[in-house]
């Protein structure tokens, strides 16, 4: 006997895998993702621009403006580019390099999320980045989803909690649906009965 997958429409076993899959929510896909769907695998991949992201520009611009305008009087119009290396003691000249680099990373970067060959995957780039994961699933026991806050602002993390115990972040700074998503799709790809976990978010 065979159910339909409640993601791509193709049969599959009416294992108990399968009819848990099949009585799981079709939860939308988020806007701007791209998705791929196999019958045990996953993947989702999307980019860091969004017009909010924009705003770092101007700021960044600001930031490092002012302190090239501060080394090349340092520097006396950079003709000795040497005094250059006393900024690297000055914390300012760390915070607008990490500025410049994060701004770049928001331009060129994306996030891809992937299942396969029984590997839950978070990779992040090109440009390096913190973040990226490679669970293998059979050390997972349930994917389950918590709240950040912040003074400012709420995410949404997804987690891992593993077969001995310890509970592991997969992603975080996503929106509540974003982390719902992944986690439904990607406990259907690997296998996993969903179930409550302690600590984890109201389910809708």
């Amino acid at each position: 006997m065979t159910v339909p997958c409640p993601t791509c429409g193709q049969p599959m076993p009416a294992s108990r895998h399968g009819l848990e899959a099949a009585a799981a929510p079709a939860l939308p896909t988020p806007e701007r993702w791209q998705v791929d769907v196999g019958p045990r695998s996953f993947a989702a991949s999307w980019r860091w621009l969004t017009w909010s992201s924009l705003l770092l520009v101007p700021f960044t611009l600001f930031w490092n403006g002012i302190l090239i305008a501060m080394a090349a009087g340092a520097t006396e119009g950079f003709t000795h580019p040497e005094r250059l290396l006393l900024g690297l003691a000055v914390p300012h000249v760390w915070v607008g390099l990490g500025l410049a680099y994060t701004t770049l990373a928001t331009f060129v970067n994306g996030t891809r999320v992937t299942v396969q060959d029984g590997r839950l995957v978070v990779k992040k780039g090109p440009l390096p980045w913190l973040g990226n994961r490679d669970l293998a699933g059979s050390d997972v026991q349930q994917l389950f989803v918590v709240e950040k806050s912040t003074r400012n602002k709420v995410t949404f993390e997804l987690c891992a909690l593993l077969r001995d115990g310890t509970r592991k972040s997969v992603l975080s700074g996503l929106e509540r649906h974003q982390a719902r998503f992944l986690e439904a799709r990607c406990e259907q790809a690997l296998g996993i009965i969903d179930a409550r976990v302690d600590g984890e978010v109201r389910r809708d």
